[in-house]
């Protein structure tokens, strides 16, 4: 109910979930701060439904191959399911997969980076 999901809002599982799930390295404390700002009743209702299409892991397969326009998908260098996402240059038109530093949160573990292979993207460089 509301009480273990209160729990699971307390900045100690979030330093846990936050380490072990989304960074390569120990989450700083401005995330813990900024990603415990975003927690309480208000928004339970979207991190639910997330969770629940999350959780009937179904293949997007069909839909990847309707999309036309470019895409760029980002993977960190240490997420395990990396390997993973590379089905997706292939189902998907125009897509171009590129491996950033880090694990999750891209643009937190790895600013430069990631606006970098943005900015590649939106020119057309390849080499970014």
């Amino acid at each position: 109910g509301s009480a273990a999901i209160a729990l699971l809002e307390r900045r100690a599982f979030v330093r846990f979930f936050s380490n072990r799930f989304l960074f390569e390295r120990e989450a700083d404390e401005a995330w813990l701060d900024q990603a415990c700002r975003l927690t309480g009743p208000s928004l339970r209702p979207p991190v639910a439904a997330f969770n629940a299409g999350l959780l009937r892991a179904r293949s997007f397969d069909d839909e990847l191959r309707r999309v036309t326009q470019p895409t760029l998908v980002l993977s960190g260098a240490a997420d395990q399911r990396a390997a993973g996402r590379r089905p997706y240059a292939r189902c998907m038109r125009g897509a171009e997969l590129r491996t950033l530093p880090g694990l999750n949160v891209l643009p937190w573990e790895a600013p430069k980076e990631t606006a970098s292979a943005i900015h590649a993207f939106i020119a057309g460089d390849e080499t970014g």
